[in-house]
């Protein structure tokens, strides 16, 4: 049994909303640097106003987070995209690798610097990681599984996995999961310092809509497979092609799908296109998110969402460049600071016969 992915809630630099993504994705755009300061360079999602989707919630709205709100906004465009089925039997699934670092710097400062007595404790639970994911659940009124995932970039692919896995294992039947960052001064200035922030620092949020069903689907999730790349620094996402080779020749095995048919790849780090080459015996197209959208530790669920469209629309460039798609499946590949790795391939959802 297999997992389906329904819809996507993308709010990138380059738009919020599947339409608005897709359309400046297909034109080859790319989001406009901020101009100074800290962050200066990277990329930041539009100004949006999460009350126009909960608009219920508007005093627990006036205590949050950036970070949640992104997760929130996230989830409401997945809902638009694939409309909540079943409440009881819809599990969520979220990843952010340091949660609300600008929000948890902010209030230890305030700590240091006035004292505990003056510690704002309504700020308090916004700096859990999973904050964002209860808030989420909250609004959308779920009551499945609801899960947390933290570890380093590959956090957003870890929840998609997750979720995948609980739908084909029959524990649920839908679910909402993918991963959000923000990109604050703190984040910017600690990226820079330990040289793993990637070519250009970004933020967004990338919920995927998953079903059992394979009717009306984007994508197929064959799977997601993980390892570990021994001797890594903890500070660094790079892994070398001696782990990478095995965990690709792995995790088509046990797909059940060849080389030949892979037909996009979408890196964590443009590092690791060697290692891939490589292992797949040629050169595949692979997407520039990094470039255009910026990076941040949660972007593999970007890029999962990014892959579903590409297989869902043979028309939509992989990059800018306007290569297309040259297979039924896309490799999504991360890896994370300390040496965990994860390969996820997706699929046309024909090639298991399901339309």
């Amino acid at each position: 049994m297999s997992a389906f992915v329904h819809g996507v809630g993308v709010a990138t630099p380059l738009g919020l909303g599947r339409e608005a993504f897709v359309a400046a994705w297909r034109a080859g755009d790319s989001a406009e640097p901020v101009a100074e300061g800290p962050q200066a360079g990277g990329a930041r999602v539009p100004a949006f106003r999460l009350r126009e989707h909960f608009p219920k919630h508007k005093t627990m709205l006036r205590r949050m987070d950036r970070l949640s709100k992104l997760i929130c906004l996230g989830a409401a465009l997945a809902v638009d995209d694939a409309p909540i089925e079943e409440p009881d039997r819809t599990a969520l699934g979220i990843g952010t690798d340091l949660g609300t670092l600008e929000g948890t710097w902010a209030f230890l400062c305030r700590v240091r610097d006035k004292g505990p007595a003056l510690a704002n404790p309504a700020d308090f639970p916004n700096l859990v990681p999973n904050a964002g994911a209860g808030y989420a659940g909250i609004f959308l009124g779920l009551r499945g599984p609801s899960h947390t995932f933290c570890q380093h970039e590959v956090c957003g692919d870890e929840a998609v996995a997750w979720a995948a896995a609980g739908i084909a294992a029959g524990r649920f039947d839908f679910a909402y999961a993918g991963g959000a960052e923000e990109l604050g001064d703190v984040r910017a200035h600690a990226s820079r310092v330990a040289a793993c922030g990637g070519t250009r620092p970004g933020e967004g949020a990338a919920i995927l809509a998953l079903r059992r069903s394979p009717e009306g689907a984007l994508a197929t999730v064959l799977g997601s497979w993980g390892s570990a790349a021994p001797g890594r620094s903890a500070l660094t996402s790079f892994a070398g092609g001696e782990a990478v080779a095995p965990l690709i020749a792995h995790a088509m095995d046990r797909a059940g799908v060849s080389a030949a048919q892979v037909g996009a790849v979408l890196l964590s780090d443009e590092l690791l296109a060697g290692a891939v080459s490589e292992a797949l015996g040629r050169d595949v197209p692979r997407s520039d998110h990094a470039a255009r959208l910026g990076q941040h530790p949660a972007d593999g669920a970007t890029r999962l969402a990014l892959a579903s469209l590409l297989l869902a629309d043979r028309t939509l460039p992989v990059h800018a460049g306007g290569e297309g798609l040259q297979g039924d499946v896309a490799l999504i590949l991360s890896a994370a600071r300390g040496g965990a790795l994860r390969a996820t391939l997706l699929a046309t959802p024909d090639l298991l016969g399901a339309s």
